[in-house]
């Protein structure tokens, strides 16, 4: 398990960054060099960091920048972004979830949520009796902790069994010990956590249960019956019930929010494209995310056809490259997690980038600027969008 400091900018860094500046703009002035430099080593800094919102990302990095790189003129690594995370409401979900999904992507471990939790309770408690070596010691905390029950990200290969790490009350098996439930028909072991917990109830305890079915469905009844039809609930003709419109959690274009597709149309054209994508589970995920983050459908399978092609099947990192077709984290290689959680990382991004777009701005290239560093991103996204919703569109269905 990597707990290691993994540099992200070091003072070499920027002493490099310095001489290339004052080579490449040699014609202008030494405090326009600062700020160039200053600038550069912000978007470093800023790319690394979890998915917060735009605001608490800023705080952090400034942050960083006076105290790493001006104070100690030290490293900024993982270390220092942990212990700069600290000072955040992680009890937020908002702010929890995506260091959740950084932590995993540093020690590329599978981590349950509440182990996360401890170990960030166990990390404050460090860094208050920490002094100088404070950053250190709160990564490594985190770390070890984290490890105890965490799992490595193991690529699934197709047809391979899954197993899911409970996160509530865990399952207990025959000797009383927790556990997960691998899904695979094959394995005896699926089965067995499932039966145990019957023995603790007796009969009498069965017919005590069966009996309160029995005179909540009887009161059910007679509920019904004296509820008024449907008939007494229509309004008069001629007073329409005002719809209140629909609030949006993104400040996307009405066009890029969330709408019902046609998805025998989308399978048939992702199938065009030989994408693994137009597999139900992959595309029920993909649509989960848009739906959540209200976000079109389709601008998510864009992004899939700009990063990935689509995932055709012929290539042959294809079950790699769909559990993160939208290269969220810099690619799939470097965070190879399951196409679930990489879809809402890229729908939380989308919704991130979206705000305080001026009126004057097209939506993608608003969103280019923080989903990917290719200035061309956009443009290539905006044109697959485009065929897609001339082909596909929205459902036709009541």
């Amino acid at each position: 398990m990597p707990t290691d400091n993994a540099t992200i900018i070091s003072p070499s860094d920027v002493r490099n960054i310095r001489r290339y500046v004052q080579h490449k703009f040699a014609d202008l002035p030494q405090d326009k060099h600062a700020d160039i430099v200053a600038d550069a080593v912000r978007r470093i800094i800023y790319k690394r960091l979890p998915e917060f919102a735009d605001a608490i990302r800023q705080q952090i990095t400034s942050r960083l920048i006076r105290s790493a790189v001006m104070e100690r003129s030290g490293p900024v690594g993982a270390d220092e972004i942990a212990e700069a995370c600290l000072s955040c409401e992680l009890d937020d979900p908002a702010i929890f979830e995506p260091f959740h999904a950084w932590v995993e992507q540093q020690l590329s471990l599978v981590i349950m949520p509440d182990r996360l939790r401890e170990a960030i309770r166990k990390a404050n408690e460090t860094a208050i009796g920490a002094a100088s070596s404070g950053a250190l010691n709160v990564w490594q905390t985190i770390a070890q902790t984290v490890a105890v029950d965490a799992e490595p990200f193991v690529p699934m290969s197709e047809g391979q069994g899954v197993v899911l790490p409970f996160q509530n009350q865990p399952v207990l098996d025959a000797s009383g010990e927790g556990g997960a439930i691998a899904l695979d028909p094959t394995s005896a072991s699926a089965v067995k956590p499932l039966l145990p917990w019957f023995r603790h109830f007796g009969r009498r305890s069965i017919y005590a249960a069966l009996s309160g079915l029995l005179v909540a469905v009887t009161l059910f009844y007679g509920w019904s019956l004296s509820r008024p039809s449907v008939g007494d609930m229509i309004p008069p003709v001629g007073k329409p019930v005002p719809i209140a419109a629909k609030p949006s959690i993104n400040e996307l274009p009405a066009a890029l929010q969330y709408r019902e597709v046609d998805r025998e149309k989308l399978i048939l054209y992702l199938k065009e494209k030989d994408s693994l994508l137009a597999e139900e589970n992959n595309m029920k995920a993909i649509i989960k995310a848009a739906k959540q983050f209200d976000i079109d459908p389709l601008l998510m399978f864009a992004i899939t056809g700009q990063e990935q092609a689509f995932v055709p099947r012929s290539n042959k990192k294809a079950f790699k490259i769909v559990n993160n077709p939208f290269n969220v984290f810099h690619s799939w290689k470097e965070y190879n997690t399951t196409i679930e959680k990489s879809a809402m990382i890229a729908a939380r991004t989308i919704v991130t980038w979206s705000k305080g777009r001026p009126s004057d701005v097209d939506a993608f290239t608003w969103v280019n600027r923080g989903y990917a560093e290719d200035l061309n991103w956009s443009d290539g996204v905006r044109a697959i969008w485009k065929v897609m919703d001339r082909r596909i569109g929205a459902s036709t269905a009541d």
